[in-house]
């Protein structure tokens, strides 16, 4: 079972990426928290009810409670949550990078007897807690969970309201149709699904900050006699909306598969990193043959 934990100077970056910095996303300051006697400051339990995604990971946050530290005289928060691990074929345990912030102050040192991020089979769900210290400033309506590096894009769920949620839920892009090897048509691709999405579940990877993945679902058809019609992910260019073109992401990318001669076969995933937020229209290219591209709009 791993445990929570994240150095002071990551947790500082990770506030300012996540817009909780006094100042951050508007011309108006982060509002002091509540005072010590204030009602909010007195509210021990929550219910959050609210979900994000990351690495592969559909989280869905439960219960908040101000609680006694396991380590002195101090409090500390739990909150419950449900862990569905995404991934077709591998378990693991959701990340660890993950930290409290109310108003300005930034809450990153775990408690680690209370914590529980238990592995996952894949397709399965488990409960687990998350467990922060805190300190007499704490204000658990006030409060905002951030899950990730700043290095990568981050999930945001406030405690109370929606404003400044940052789920991270993947998005699908109604778009299916044919690519074409070559200009006789015989040997095409058809892209079955689309989506828009910032982790990569099947191996629970994260899109770095700042780019998202698009993913397209296919299949191969090789309608003559010939025996090489292997799909690879090399072979494979997607033109952004700005003109630029790029080539699938290794983390993520899965073409590897082969339509022996007379015949279809399921299975192709094609990914590439874009700009985030994903939006215009891109085309989907074999062999860099544009004119048997799949347009694909996303809005």
């Amino acid at each position: 079972m791993k445990k929570l934990w994240m150095p002071a100077a990551a947790a500082a970056t990770a506030l300012a990426l996540t817009g909780c910095a006094p100042g951050a996303g508007g011309a108006d300051p982060t509002p002091p928290p509540a005072a010590a006697d204030s009602p909010a400051a007195a509210v021990t339990e929550i219910q959050i009810d609210k979900s994000f995604w990351y690495a592969g990971f559909k989280v869905t946050l439960g219960t908040a409670r101000v609680v006694p530290s396991s380590v002195g005289d101090g409090s500390a928060v739990t909150i419950e949550a449900v862990f569905q691990n995404l991934s077709t074929e591998h378990p693991e345990e959701p990340t660890e990078e993950a930290l409290l912030t109310v108003g300005d102050r930034t809450y990153a040192e775990p408690d680690r007897p209370l914590s529980e991020l238990p592995e996952v089979p894949a397709q399965r769900s488990q409960p687990g807690t998350y467990a922060f210290d805190v300190d007499e400033h704490f204000v658990l309506p006030e409060a905002v969970l951030v899950v990730g590096k700043p290095s990568d894009r981050q999930a945001t769920v406030p405690f109370t309201g929606t404003d400044g949620h940052v789920a991270l839920e993947p998005s699908p892009v109604p778009v299916t149709g044919k690519v074409l090897r070559a200009k006789a048509g015989n040997v095409f691709m058809t892209v079955s699904a689309v989506e828009v999405r910032a982790d990569e579940p099947y191996l629970h990877g994260q899109a770095p900050s700042g780019e998202e993945f698009l993913r397209l679902e296919f299949s191969a058809t090789n309608n003559p006699a010939a025996g090489f019609a292997w799909v690879f992910d090399r072979d494979l260019h997607l033109k952004l909306p700005d003109g630029t073109t790029v080539g699938t992401a290794d983390n993520c990318s899965r073409a590897q598969i082969y339509p022996p001669p007379h015949a279809s076969v399921d299975g192709g995933l094609a990914c590439f990193l874009v700009p985030a937020p994903a939006t215009g229209t891109y085309l989907l290219s074999w062999d860099r043959y544009e004119k048997g591209a799949l347009r694909v709009p996303v809005n």
